[in-house]
């Protein structure tokens, strides 16, 4: 048997602690278990500068000296730590939440831990947008707040990826290489592509306009000095795209219209031809099949450029020609591409730039004059002025009446303050009512309601409404009015063909309260009593009302339906 008190003496019995920590699942063990522990792994022993063979060791340790070997901390000293973490900088939120629950273990929270570590947790955020997420969220626990961290982390690196990636992309191109006995794979190489202005001489953004070789360079379309054909204003090639100086790429745009489409029948080469005008081509074309029939085995001229539709097909061109164009006592020589396979002859922008058309002969227009639509519009006016005046109208020979109940006694309520930011919008709503007749100025009411003032979206001016549901509403004998359904109107109207919405403004409004129902309807103000002498917006028994008169005065017509 060998006494190992001194090599125990030399073991760290703090990190022993914690290793059978995690491998058993609880700090303190019984004495034999550390002693086991040891035993598994202190199986050799060196005596004398010498290893011995594999040997059992067994060695006993006195009471206590796992808590003389490991002293209880300080509460006091363990909490001050933990309350002064914060996320540092770079830290990401498990490894925060890892050192704040570390931090806890010796700080006996109790019940408490979870509060605790929530509340630590949410004050030592670096970022103040989680922060805030996290100060606003109802019934938050410390698992809820790891989550929404967590989350908002994630969404946040995600967002930094595609913003860096967007602004910088990769170019492969395939370096020159002269030719060598010996050939060699091409060398790939990788260009960072930045957003850098183009050169107004050549088109090109590797350099600036002030050191083109090209600012002297005279333009073979315009005949101006100071920048190449390929861009040339006046050539307008709105949808042409250049790959490089030799090879233009060309784009077609085919929509289908149906039978809608405009022709024109110009002489070309002393043939006429019946050509489809399409704006969408930059260039015109004709197939090979069209183009052999009428001028047999003429050569051509090889293609200069690249047709692509606007799909992205490549149209595989024969050829090209100059031709003498003629229409309408016009005369021109331009290009006409020559295409392989069928199809129907375009008439291109490159043509419409040489050959105005006449559109009020191809496409009939009806002009009107400016005096006769004027006129006819005065006349529909006149007749109709009561239909354009403004102001809100009113119903006809029709009012409205509130019914109380049997014990109802009247209500008297106090104005409410409202903000001085607020009164001149509210005394310039009210004085615009009482000019219209809508409201009526009054000394003396038994029944009184509080105004409800609401800030309309333009900001500056605002819609005041009664408060009626705490004093008229509890009084009122509600009218009792089955109101229509929507899914009763699509029925009714299932076999319409044509459908016309008319918006009714301010419905409530238009129609007017009986005398004996106006004293109900008074609102009280800081500028004092004001009484309805139209129905007003919040009364329970008007929408029951409002929707009897129009379906009795308005569903005069099987094909007229109304909706409130």
């Amino acid at each position: 048997m060998l006494d190992l008190s001194a090599a125990f003496d030399n073991i760290d019995h703090i990190t022993l602690l914690n290793r059978l920590e995690q491998q058993f699942g609880f700090a303190e063990k019984p004495l034999q278990l550390v002693a086991s522990y040891l035993s598994d792994r202190f199986q050799t022993v060196r005596i004398d500068g010498k290893v011995s063979e594999p040997v059992l060791l067994n060695f006993s340790v006195p009471q206590g000296s796992v808590t003389h070997l490991s002293p209880k901390p300080l509460i006091i000293a363990e909490r001050f730590r933990f309350h002064k973490r914060n996320q540092a900088t770079g830290e990401c939120i498990k490894d925060y939440v890892a050192t704040l629950r570390k931090l806890a273990e010796f700080c006996n929270f109790g019940n408490n831990l979870n509060d605790t570590l929530r509340d630590r947790f949410v004050c030592g955020l670096r970022e103040e947008t989680t922060q805030r997420k996290l100060l606003s969220t109802v019934d938050l626990t410390f698992a809820k707040a790891i989550e929404i961290a967590t989350a908002m982390e994630t969404a946040t690196k995600d967002a930094a990826e595609l913003k860096s990636s967007a602004a910088t992309g990769s170019v492969h191109r395939i370096a020159n290489r002269k030719h060598t006995k010996t050939r060699l794979p091409p060398k790939r190489e990788t260009v960072q592509v930045t957003s850098k202005p183009n050169c107004i001489h050549c088109g090109k953004n590797n350099h600036v306009s002030q050191k083109c070789r090209l600012k002297n360079a005279v333009c073979h379309f315009c005949k101006t000095k100071g920048h190449i054909q390929k861009i040339c204003p006046k050539m307008k090639h709105v949808n042409a795209m250049n790959t490089t100086d030799n090879n233009n790429v060309l784009i077609i745009n085919s929509v289908n219209r149906g039978d809608n489409k405009i022709t024109v029948s110009p002489e070309i080469d002393g043939h006429i031809f019946r050509m489809e005008v399409d704006t969408g081509s930059a260039v015109t074309l004709m197939s090979e099949i069209d183009f052999r029939k009428r001028f047999g085995n003429v050569p051509l001229d090889p293609a200069k450029s690249e047709l692509k539709t606007y799909s992205g097909e490549i149209n595989k061109q024969v050829g090209t020609k100059v031709v003498t164009v003629k229409y309408n006592g016009q005369s021109t020589q331009s290009r006409l591409c020559v295409i392989q396979g069928t199809g129907p002859m375009l008439f291109g922008r490159d043509w419409l730039t040489a050959i105005k058309l006449d559109w009020q002969r191809i496409v009939p227009v009806n002009v009107i004059e400016r005096d006769i639509v004027k006129d006819r519009l005065n006349t529909i006016l006149k007749n109709n002025a009561i239909v354009f005046d403004e102001g809100i109208g009113k119903v006809k020979d029709i009012k409205a009446r509130l019914t109380l109940k049997e014990d109802a006694s009247p209500r008297f309520l106090k104005a409410r303050t409202v903000p001085y930011s607020m009164k001149p919008k509210i005394e310039r709503e009210l004085d615009s009512l009482e000019r219209q007749g809508i409201i009526s100025k009054v000394n003396t009411s038994r029944w009184a309601t509080q105004i409800v003032p609401l800030l309309k979206s333009n900001g500056q001016d605002v819609r005041i409404c009664g408060d009626f549901k705490v004093t008229v509403n509890q009084a009122l004998e509600i009218d009792k009015y089955p109101l229509p359904r929507i899914e009763d109107i699509f029925a009714n109207l299932s076999h319409g063909q044509k459908y016309s919405k008319l918006d009714l403004r301010q419905a409530y409004l238009k129609l007017e309260v009986d005398d004996d129902s106006k004293e109900l309807l008074t609102i009280n103000t800081h500028q004092g009593l004001y009484r309805y002498n139209r129905c007003a917006y919040g009364i329970s028994s008007l929408h029951a009302q409002l929707t009897r008169y129009f379906k009795e005065y308005l569903e005069c017509n099987a094909f007229l339906m109304t909706w409130s």
